[in-house]
């Protein structure tokens, strides 16, 4: 628990974004210079599509970088903890209580 208090308040740095964003902008300026000239459709092609692949991939992190904010990307925290009851009762010998979770406040993965 403790650990994922930690994580939760770990502060991502403003400046990573703004150097990731900064070097997919060099990247995408420098591209076509790099590329081959003899067809035209592909260079254009490929200077669109790399920089939109790395900035959706910087998207993605970006969405990825809170994992307990109840968002159908987190960590389904609910269902780990269900196991790990389920599991500790069965080595007591006891019975798992069968409840189904409402899912009106958090996402049932």
């Amino acid at each position: 628990m403790g650990k994922c208090e930690r994580i939760k308040n770990t502060v991502f740095p403003r400046s990573y974004s703004v150097l990731i964003h900064f070097l997919i902008y060099v990247l995408m300026t420098i591209l076509p210079f790099g590329l081959d000239d003899k067809n035209k459709v592909v260079e254009i092609l490929l200077t669109f599509m790399v920089p939109v692949l790395f900035i959706t991939i910087e998207r993605i992190a970006i969405i990825m970088q809170d994992p307990f904010e109840n968002v159908p990307t987190d960590t389904p925290m609910t269902a780990l903890s269900r196991t790990i009851e389920r599991n500790l009762l069965e080595m007591i010998d006891k019975k798992p209580a069968e409840t189904d979770p409402s899912a009106d406040s958090y996402f049932v993965m």
